[in-house]
């Protein structure tokens, strides 16, 4: 009796310890496809560009999706789509290429058309430093359909960070131009003097 009393005390203590281990993982809300779910605030922000940037309460935003079948790469993607659309925007120099690749083939009277394109995001955190942002919101959706998931993320960065990313680019660009000048002035004299 002692000993299957302890048996049951050791196999109660083993489905506690398993409940709370099971309990403290998170469920992902799902993708079901026929109500997609995309987060109101991904929908309703600003994030159109035309007007260069937008400072709302102190912060400049992005917003981006990313998916992937594994988790944690959907989110970096998103991360990494929402920075590279900070940089673009205050850098001013394109980090996107987009080709579109359009073949025709057949006879004169039956051609068919084909189409690819492709579109590539560089990210180079080195050449514009953005190390300030944060992440306002996001959000993981997993499509069991499809055995992918899907992430959303609300991305800010302060207008003082701003500023000094800005003000750091410019004087980059001072000291290069300043460089190039200072190289052709010494090329002419170099030149002058051999005469």
């Amino acid at each position: 009796m002692k000993g299957s009393f302890k048996l049951l005390t050791i196999l109660f203590a083993m489905v506690f310890l398993l409940n709370a281990c099971a309990n403290r993982m998170v469920k992902l809300p799902t993708d079901n496809s026929k109500h997609k779910t995309v987060p109101a605030w991904y929908l309703n922000h600003e994030d159109n560009g035309k007007e260069g940037l937008i400072f709302r309460n102190g912060y400049f935003y992005a917003v981006a999706v990313a998916v992937s079948p594994d988790m944690e790469m959907s989110m970096k993607k998103a991360v990494l789509k929402a920075k590279a659309k900070i940089t673009d925007r205050i850098n001013g120099e394109m980090n996107n290429k987009t080709s579109i690749v359009y073949n025709e083939t057949g006879s004169a009277e039956n051609v068919q058309g084909t189409e690819q394109s492709e579109d590539v995001i560089v990210n180079f955190i080195s050449k514009t430093v953005l190390r300030t942002y944060s992440l306002e919101k996001k959000l993981t959706l997993y499509n069991k359909d499809k055995n992918n998931y899907r992430s959303f993320v609300l991305m800010k960065i302060s207008q003082k960070d701003v500023n000094e990313i800005v003000a750091l680019i410019e004087s980059k660009k001072a000291m290069k131009l300043s460089s190039s000048i200072s190289k052709v002035s010494d090329e002419i004299l170099d030149q002058s003097n051999k005469q």
